[in-house]
């Protein structure tokens, strides 16, 4: 039996490895709708830009008001298998199918796609938020050494990139296969629309890829499962008092000051990622007209995304997380203007999207070993664990970021003037592509520098609160002894 607060050995580096690869399949099918989803609905399925809207505007709302209810139902999950492995499976599992779905067409009409595909996508947001919030809680589960679960994170974060990289490789190489290998009346330089054929080919090629992340999914979710544990001594103090209402400790999380600060800060980071994820791909086909480059370059902003992680958090363990997180977003600033001036055909937009993968891959590291620290806080000033609750509500945010974010680049498309199903493109389509890639991330970017100015929790604060779990946990194995020798 493990001792409860007593400090247990160093976490295995196959525990580590286990743990990261859980979330590589998460993170390829959360790149893969980030980036393609607005280039599918549209083009593909063949959804008006304002449709394409409702449906991601509907999933994303379902996944923000799904996290406040998962978070508590984890939280009093009580079985064999702990808290959150349950949940992670099941969840897995579910996303897998839906994933599925999500990128079959049918052929019921505009208005049946439309149903079908805010159906799709709810469910796998719901499929989705269980797993993130279970997954992502239970690196609290595993240790209660702060280095440990920074150490943890650090895994999930460079694996996940790693395998970010290579599904999106896969991903835009069988698309691109199957593009060519049909006629593309658009290399003509006409006006006219995209013939069936063609858009078939597609079709395939969006389902292919699919079904074959899905394979990797699951290959990563028997990992993850089979090769972590979690800690039942520390998962059964999560939560606080089990009959609380789950709108009181919604209140106590949203309202603790530090992670106000923090998650200001988040929110105003995440839409300008979302923004970019979700245009990128236009901009570089009706900005830059360098539609062939399209797959290099998300590959190239991925591969540097993956190789910074060990520069960030060598960044990190010197300089500390809440001054090297506001290092890393001023030097976005600049590389969002870029893309404002870059002049078409140039590829120097390679450069600009290598710098921005370096910056905008700490989002991957550095706020999730920061709400390690606002957990442990929590605790020690509340007396109650949340750590579901605060993932959740992390989490929430995370997709009000990328719900606003999105639907901002579609409206903008509208606005521009985009043609559905047209080869090419008013210039105001590149133009507004433009604005949406470089004034307004930017300014959303320096609003959340001030936030994280204003993060109370600084390296000195961190080391107490680190001090101060050791020595409740010694408190709290003490007491665990007496109680076993009386008995």
């Amino acid at each position: 039996m493990t001792v409860p607060g007593k400090n247990t050995q160093p976490l295995s580096v196959l525990s580590k490895l286990s743990y990261g690869f859980g979330g590589v399949g998460t993170e390829i099918i959360f790149t893969v709708l980030g980036a393609y989803s607005s280039l599918f609905l549209v083009q593909v399925a063949q959804m008006p830009p304002l449709f394409a809207t409702s449906i991601i505007f509907g999933s994303r709302v379902v996944d923000v008001f799904c996290n406040f209810v998962l978070g508590p139902l984890i939280d009093r999950t009580n079985t064999r298998w702990g808290k959150t492995k349950p949940w992670i499976v099941v969840s897995g599992l579910f996303t897998i199918v839906a994933n599925l779905l999500i990128f079959y067409v049918p052929d019921v009409g505009t208005e049946g796609k439309l149903a079908w595909y805010i159906v799709m996508y709810s469910l796998m947001m719901l499929a989705m938020s269980g797993f993130a919030i279970s997954y992502r809680t239970l690196v609290m589960f595993m240790s209660n050494e702060s280095a440990e679960r920074d150490s943890v994170i650090l895994y999930r974060a460079v694996l996940g990139l790693g395998g970010v990289v290579g599904g999106v490789a896969m991903h835009g190489q069988i698309l691109a296969s199957y593009k060519r290998s049909e006629f593309d009346p658009c290399t003509n330089n006409t006006n006219s629309s995209v013939d069936g054929s063609s858009l078939e080919m597609t079709k395939a090629g969006y389902m292919i890829s699919a079904a074959t992340v899905c394979c990797l999914y699951l290959l990563c979710l028997l990992a993850m499962v089979l090769g972590t544990t979690e800690r039942k001594d520390i998962s059964s103090t999560s939560g606080g008092q089990h009959d609380q209402p789950v709108l009181k400790t919604v209140k106590t999380v949203l309202t603790f000051r530090p992670n106000v600060y923090f998650l200001l800060a988040y929110f105003f980071i995440q839409v300008p990622l979302s923004i970019g994820h979700g245009t990128m791909a236009l901009y570089v086909q009706y900005s830059l007209d360098l539609k062939d480059q399209i797959e290099n370059l998300i590959l190239a902003f991925m591969a540097s995304s993956a190789l910074s992680m060990p520069v960030i958090a060598l960044v990190v363990s010197k300089f500390g997380k809440r001054f090297s997180f506001i290092c890393f977003q001023l030097a976005a600033i600049p590389l969002y203007l870029g893309f404002q001036f870059l002049p078409s055909g140039n590829l120097a937009v390679f450069a600009v999207a290598i710098g921005c993968g370096f910056t905008t891959s700490t989002q991957y590291f550095i706020p999730w070993a920061i709400i390690s620290d606002i957990i442990e806080d929590c605790y020690l000033r509340t007396e109650e664990r949340l750590d579901t609750a605060f993932v959740a509500v992390l989490l929430s945010t995370n997709s009000l970021g990328i719900t606003i974010g999105l639907i901002a680049a579609t409206i903008g498309l509208k606005i521009g003037g985009y043609q559905m199903g047209s080869c090419t493109q008013p210039d105001s389509v590149g133009s507004t592509l433009r604005i949406l890639l470089s004034a307004f991330p930017s300014v959303m970017t320096f609003i959340a520098v001030i936030f994280l100015w204003m993060y109370p929790i600084t390296e000195e604060r961190q080391k107490e609160i680190d001090n101060a779990v050791r020595e409740r946990c010694c408190l709290l194995g003490k007491e665990f002894e007496l109680k076993t020798y009386d008995r």
